[in-house]
């Protein structure tokens, strides 16, 4: 199942990249924060010495160059080649544009690159980069190589770029405006911040491991990882900005030096992971045959070919990461110790050195998960290996548990003692428990009563003013959504003050109580009804059709709260209410004004020996 799983996710991959041909389209150049432009390119793949750019102009007219699809996600990306490439596209400003661009060739490891551009019939602007060149003496220091370009308005433009490389020959291009490539940057930089501190945490944790257990199986795998996290800032353009600035070289080597490297320790640390595995499947040579391959890699990094080394590197990484998957899932499937949860974390890097393999060999495209898949596989690894290490020593202490409880036999008044010993801890963890349901059931209980006091009037139940602030927003967001109406209905009670002066709060309490009932009895589900002072009340209705519904309605609440109400001593009252009311949006679609509105119509509304009453 696992294999099938994986060949589906690579056959998709493949499939990517695959993509018909298609003409190169010339780009219009607007206000926009950035343009990929690599799919507007069209490309000129050569051999050979090199050309003047006379000479490529004159190729390029003679139709020499080939036009890349423009649906494609790698249409500038051509693998590990010792070819030089040559891109090209016109392209337009429009009238209004920013001055100041950059132009972002994003990937690090280019030997060297060349931007050459010119307005229609000038003369061409030519300016280099590239990690033959200290980071220090970038004109503008990014990890990535940035070319400034000024750009007029409503002008069009020639632009070549040339590029050559020892390793994966991928020149992504983008056009930037300054202040969103700084945004960008610091996603990038934030992403790259957390993996990285991952790595680091990864070592440091394996580190304490080793010299708790003295396993060297951990030390291996730190230097594993701390040779990783070396290739893949070399991959970033780390090195070269925070490590060598001045040291062109070494940012050159990084790359592949630091996976020839973590491939060295790495294969010597799933050699002795896999154990007895790779012995059964007469494959105990597979490993230390592959370590030396990595190993002659460095050598040939380091004197020989740097593009000799990547393509050795890449081909034994792939044979890496199948010969370890193999034997991982055997392990797996005969179920050792402590093997599960560790390799799969171990098998979630091999393949993402896979997919990175395939991609440098121009098999896949070039995007954002197969460019950084290292990145994330070895950040998928992490999070496994926390299971994997965790599953591993428990295995240990189950062997020593098993040990302890063999010796025990021996003398069965301990055995007995041991078993009670686990029957009471048994019975005060159940007791435990119970008591902790008991305490949550109660905490349970204690919050649902605290919401409802936040949120509700404590005398008649009713929404309080939270909850109807929430409420109105609500209907608000429903109005304009569903684009229906709802009522604002204001309510305040005449009369109320002489029935607390003639009987007192408590019967004044009861009033309150039996009108919000006979209020609550009028309305549907949808609608709310507020209690938000003394006797003033708030209504919301939604979804009214007219304001001749809503004066009916009014008329139904009006005739039910004037009828008698029962108080102390079983005397009757009668009050009245006075009823002010606004539409959303008719009126205004402004909540305050929309109280001030129903507020203004209730008082319009209330009797004049009522206003002197209240």
């Amino acid at each position: 199942m696992t294999l099938l799983i994986v060949f589906c996710f690579f056959t998709s991959l493949f499939l990517l990249a695959q993509h018909a041909d298609a003409a190169s389209t010339d780009l219009q150049i607007s206000n926009e924060p950035s343009y990929a432009l690599s799919r507007y390119f069209s490309a000129l793949k050569y051999d050979g010495s090199d050309l003047t750019l006379e000479e490529v102009r004159r190729k390029r007219e003679a139709g020499e160059f080939s036009s890349v699809d423009p649906r494609s996600t790698s249409a500038t990306n051509f693998g590990l080649t010792r070819s030089k490439i040559w891109l090209h596209q016109n392209f337009t400003t429009d009238a209004i544009l920013p001055e100041r661009w950059l132009l972002e060739v994003a990937h690090s490891s280019l030997d060297s690159v060349d931007v050459f551009i010119a307005e229609e019939g000038g003369d061409y602007l030519r300016q280099h980069a590239g990690d033959q060149l200290p980071f220090a003496a970038k004109a503008l220091p990014h990890r990535h190589h940035l070319f400034e370009l000024n750009l007029k308005p409503s002008t069009g433009y020639s632009l070549y770029v040339r590029a050559e490389s020892s390793g994966t020959l991928s020149v992504p291009v983008n056009l930037w405006q300054p202040d969103a490539l700084w945004a960008d940057d610091q996603v990038s930089y934030a992403l790259l911040s957390c993996y990285f501190g991952l790595l680091a945490g990864l070592m440091v944790y394996n580190l304490f491991l080793f010299l708790s257990l003295r396993d060297k199986l951990y030390l291996f795998y730190v230097a594993f990882i701390g040779f990783l996290a070396l290739g893949q800032a070399g991959l970033a353009g780390l090195t070269g900005q925070f490590m060598w600035p001045n040291n062109a070289l070494l940012t050159h080597l990084s790359p592949t030096g630091g996976v020839s490297l973590a491939g060295i320790f790495g294969v010597y640390f799933a050699h002795r992971f896999l154990g007895s595995t790779p012995r059964d499947l007469k494959m105990q040579w597979v490993m230390p045959l592959l370590g030396i391959m990595f190993a002659t890699s460095f050598t040939i990094t380091l004197f020989v070919s740097y593009f000799v080394a990547a393509v050795l590197i890449n081909i034994t990484s792939l044979l890496f990461a199948l010969s370890a998957f193999l034997m991982g899932g055997v392990s797996l499937y005969r179920g050792q110790p402590g093997a599960r949860f560790f390799v799969l974390a171990w098998v979630s890097l091999l393949l993402s050195i896979l997919v990175i393999a395939l991609h440098n060999l121009g098999i896949l495209p070039s995007n954002g998960f197969t460019a950084n898949a290292l990145m994330f596989g070895s950040a998928a690894e992490m999070l496994l290996l926390s299971l994997a290490l965790a599953d591993r020593i428990n295995s240990l202490q189950r062997l020593q548990d098993q040990a302890q409880q063999d010796a025990l036999k021996v003398n069965r008044e301990m055995v007995d003692a041991l078993r009670e010993s686990e029957r009471q801890l048994e019975s005060r963890v159940t007791a435990r428990t119970a008591e902790l349901e008991q305490t949550n059931d109660e905490l349970t209980r204690n919050k649902e009563l605290l919401e409802k006091q936040a949120n509700h009037d404590a005398l008649t139940g009713l929404a309080n003013r939270k909850l109807l602030k929430d409420r109105l927003l609500g209907a608000q967001l429903r109005s304009q959504r569903n684009q229906k109406n709802f009522a604002l209905l204001v309510i305040d009670l005449d009369r109320f003050k002489q029935v607390n002066d003639r009987f007192g709060h408590i019967a004044g309490d009861e009033v309150l109580i039996q009108v919000a009932r006979r209020l609550q009895s009028h309305l549907r589900e949808v609608d709310t009804v507020a209690r938000i002072g003394g006797d003033e009340f708030v209504v919301i209705l939604e979804s009214v059709r007219s304001r001749d519904a809503i004066l009916i309605l009014q008329g139904h609440l009006l005739a039910d709260v004037a009828r008698p109400i029962l108080v102390r001593e079983q005397q009757e009252v009668s009050i009245g209410m006075s009823i002010g009311m606004a539409i959303y949006p008719e009126d205004t679609t402004d909540i305050e004004s929309l109280f001030h509105i129903a507020d203004r119509q209730m008082y319009a509304a209330k009797p004049s020996d009522a206003v002197e009453a209240d």
